[in-house]
Order: C-alpha cells, then structure tokens, then sequence
C-alpha cells in the first residue's frame, strides 16, 4: 500500500506543480510602436516564359558562386530568381501541372542554399531545374 502511495505522490507532485500562477514584468516588454519601413519595388520587365526560365537558369547558375563569394550578391540573385518565378509559376500551374512540384523544390533549395549559406543546395537546385525545365521544353 505504501508503494501506491508514493507512486500516487511522485505522480501528482508534477500537476501541482505546474498550476502556479504566471507573472508578467511590463516594464520588460517592448513597446507597441510600429515601425514604417520603406521598400523600393522595382518593376518587373515583360518576358516571355521562356525568357525567364532562361533568367532562372542563368541565375541559379550564378547563385553558387555569389553565395561562396558572401558579397551580398546572394540575395540580390535569389530576388531575381523569385522574381521570374512568381511572373510564371501561375502558367506551370497550368500547363505544366505536374512539374510544379518540382519548381518548387527548386525554389526551397535556392531559399535556403542563400539562407544557410550552402553553395552545394544551390548547384542542386540549378541540377534539378536544368532536368525539369528540358521536360516541359
């Protein structure tokens, strides 16, 4: 019986526990100003779909390199590469259903090749796009 008990006490011991009440510092928090930032769109040129996986090519093709060299070409090389693919995703959606996903994975292993700093994700992401791009031409 007295193990019972003690089993029954180490069990409820945890639940009490964590019933305490939970208090808060004001003065800790941050205020609740909001903050306008100022972001300078430019315009997307008119391409046609070929023209951009062409721009997508060539900028995946470049992406390795910018990402090694950590000039912040990076970024402006994904921006473009995003850039072309938001103008034709729409139309892979349509025509090319079946090679969206595979776009798409493009797209993430091109995010994070910049994100985490990792040339080797954006060669394969640029391996991946020439094999998926040469089945819809």
């Amino acid at each position: 019986m007295r193990i019972a008990h003690i089993f029954l006490a180490i069990a409820v011991c945890p639940m009490f526990a964590a019933c305490g009440s939970t208090y808060i510092d004001e003065s800790l928090l941050e205020s609740s100003t909001t903050v306008a930032e100022t972001v300078e769109v430019t315009e997307v040129p008119d391409r046609t779909f070929s023209e951009h996986l062409d721009v997508i090519d060539q900028s995946l093709n470049d992406l390795s390199d910018a990402i090694v060299d950590n000039n912040g070409s990076a970024d402006v090389i994904l921006a473009t590469i995003l850039e072309s693919w938001n103008s034709i995703e729409a139309q892979v959606k349509a025509d090319f259903a079946d090679s969206h996903f595979g776009f798409y994975e493009v797209m993430v292993l091109a995010e994070l090749s910049v994100e985490r700093r990792r040339p080797a994700d954006a060669s394969k992401a640029w391996k991946l796009f020439i094999d998926i791009a040469a089945a819809i031409q």
